[in-house]
């Protein structure tokens, strides 16, 4: 009987792993520039814990409202802002909006000192900056400038697509001085050559993610990031949602 007992045994374990891969599947994720590289490591440590996959498409929040609007296939729409999925939400397109992160600017001068405001008020060479009619954090940079009451045009602006062009911008030489996602900085490493804008310089940047097709894959990684997720999005250079 013991050989017979072996291969139920055998059956029911193979069974169970057929169940698994079965039940395991892949997130179709719209995700706005500058979390791009977070997503990607909770992504690892996601797929690890329970076999659902990422599939990642990255670019400025208003570049990936037009494609949903399109009817391009994403499952999760991670967003740089509040009013796009929100208006995704009102159109249909989606529901169960959440707030995941909470993005913080900087003034990146790379290889130089750590610029500041005194610096931004005399800076008359170029300066990096998202296209802030489709990428937050480039609304926020127009925010802060307005804030301080300075006229743009002292400067020779250079407009990113989205947040990552901005930041090649800097990191190639193009531009000597440009506004990044604080989270890039903390990536690269770099937070010794920028300044943190301080919060109350620009409305906040707060990044909410939509659910646009239900299923138990989506829901998991939602979960993820409202739970264990939070760790590696703070340490990533985000504040968290209250």
């Amino acid at each position: 009987m013991k050989p017979l007992l072996s291969v139920v045994i055998a059956g029911v374990c193979a069974s169970a792993l057929q169940a698994g891969a079965v039940q395991a599947d892949e997130v179709k994720v719209a995700v706005a520039a500058n979390f791009k590289g977070t997503i990607e490591r909770i992504g690892k440590e996601f797929t690890a814990k329970t076999g659902h996959t990422l599939a990642i498409s990255s670019a400025a929040t208003g570049v990936l409202y037009t494609q949903i609007s399109h009817g391009a296939p994403f499952d999760l729409f991670l967003s740089a802002d509040v009013k796009t999925p929100q208006k995704l939400e009102q159109e249909g397109k989606g529901s169960e909006r959440f707030t995941y992160a909470i993005g913080q600017l900087g003034l990146w001068q790379k290889g130089g000192p750590a610029p500041d405001e005194a610096t931004l008020r005399s800076w008359k060479g170029n300066l990096a900056i998202a296209n802030p009619k489709t990428a937050p954090y480039g609304t926020a940079a127009m925010a802060t400038l307005d804030h301080l009451k300075i006229d743009p045009k002292q400067y020779r602006l250079l407009t990113g697509t989205n947040i990552g062009q901005t930041w090649q911008f800097v990191d190639t030489g193009n531009a000597e001085l440009g506004f990044v996602a604080w989270a890039n900085l903390v990536e690269a490493g770099k937070t010794g050559e920028a300044w943190a804008v301080p919060a109350d310089f620009y409305p906040p940047i707060e990044q909410q993610g939509l659910v646009l097709k239900k299923g138990v894959a989506v829901e998991a990684l939602v979960a993820w990031l409202k739970g264990p997720g939070q760790a590696q999005i703070k340490a990533a250079g985000y504040a968290l949602p209250h």
